[in-house]
């Protein structure tokens, strides 16, 4: 369930290409199994993010970019969902594993963006 509409317009007000807002806007408002929440958020330089949390953990993170939505499997998606990031990269070729274990994938487009949640839908 989103959380925070207003913060979530307030994400989209600056400079991102039209495709890219409606993948961004695809995932704000993405149906997910019961209990996860999504949260328009930012940290540190990062001011454009949607946090996905389950039992007050964070899941998985879409970091908006002017043309991508950088999109994060986070180390306790991959823990509490007993799932291994190296099998992430096998379904998600283009997908890359970060220094902190993690899998991050530059959605462009709203296929990757169905695709990203149709795994979550399934694994979640």
């Amino acid at each position: 369930m989103l959380k925070d509409k207003e913060k979530l317009h307030e994400q989209l007000a600056g400079p991102v290409d039209d495709s890219i807002r409606a993948v961004y806007l695809l995932l704000a408002h993405a149906k997910l199994p019961d209990g996860f929440d999504i949260r328009p958020s930012g940290h540190g330089y990062i001011e454009r993010e949607l946090r996905f949390e389950l039992d007050e953990r964070w899941y998985f993170s879409a970091v908006l970019n002017k043309s991508w939505v950088l999109w994060y499997f986070r180390r306790p998606a991959l823990a509490g969902l007993a799932k291994d990031a190296t099998d992430l990269l096998q379904i998600f070729p283009q997908a890359e594993l970060t220094k902190n274990a993690e899998v991050k994938l530059r959605i462009r487009d709203p296929e990757t963006a169905y695709a990203v949640l149709g795994w979550v839908l399934q694994n979640g």
